[in-house]
């Protein structure tokens, strides 16, 4: 997941916390936020809903999704 983090953002040094929020990455916008989500499912070989993504408020909630499907 750090790597798609940092792939996503640019950002070679991004460390992820469970708890982290777009507000913690000065680079997540809801057009980074598509983008991760993209990044997130090739990755995993997974497809999230629409109710799993309004669900996300961190990056624990990402986790969470992705070890539910994969």
């Amino acid at each position: 997941m750090t790597e798609v983090f940092r792939a996503t953002f640019g950002d070679e040094d991004l460390v992820l916390r469970p708890e982290m929020t777009a507000d913690d990455v000065r680079a997540w916008d809801s057009v980074t936020h598509i983008t991760l989500i993209y990044a997130t499912e090739d990755e995993f070989g997974i497809r999230f809903s629409t109710r799993d993504i309004a669900g996300l408020k961190c990056v624990g909630d990402l986790i969470e999704v992705i070890e539910r499907r994969v």
